[in-house]
């Protein structure tokens, strides 16, 4: 499974507006029920705040993986969202987090769940990636980054 296998361009967000931790997991979530792809945006944003009681999803480096495990859904959704300024989400750097990729997997798909985790590290491991994510300058640029860059590794 690719990234691409769960991420439409349409729940790719550019510019977050939200400035605390649940305003921007709001926006991300939201995207996910415009696509019609969930239909319960406080029910989801609400488990990934309950994964994110167990330690941040910040994992450094100016990026953040939210993510959380729900019975409504039947396939693992992705959004990704870019916040110029930053956003405090208590990251384990303590600096704030501008890269977002939210995650929201079926409750019996812990190994795919993984998996995509793991993928998603994997290209923001790459400094050069994360500053050319933060430098382009629309949506569609930032979507195929994203799906090109999962596909040379």
């Amino acid at each position: 499974m690719s990234i691409e296998d769960v991420l439409k361009e349409s729940c790719v967000i550019a510019d977050i507006k939200g400035t605390t931790k649940r305003d921007v997991l709001f926006e991300l979530v939201y995207v996910l029920k415009k696509a019609m792809l969930i239909e319960n945006v406080e029910k989801a944003v609400n488990v990934i705040l309950e994964r994110e009681k167990l330690g941040s999803t910040g994992i450094g480096d100016g990026v953040a993986i939210p993510h959380g495990k729900t019975k409504s859904i039947h396939n693992i959704l992705c959004a990704f969202g870019r916040s110029q300024e930053g956003v405090d989400f208590n990251a384990v750097d303590r600096k704030p987090v501008h890269i977002f990729f939210l995650l929201l997997a079926p409750e019996d798909s812990a190994s795919l769940h993984l998996k995509m985790l793991s993928r998603i590290s994997k290209i923001l491991r790459d400094l050069s990636f994360r500053k050319k994510l933060m430098e382009l300058t629309d949506t569609h640029e930032i979507y195929t980054s994203i799906i090109e860059e999962d596909k040379r590794l």
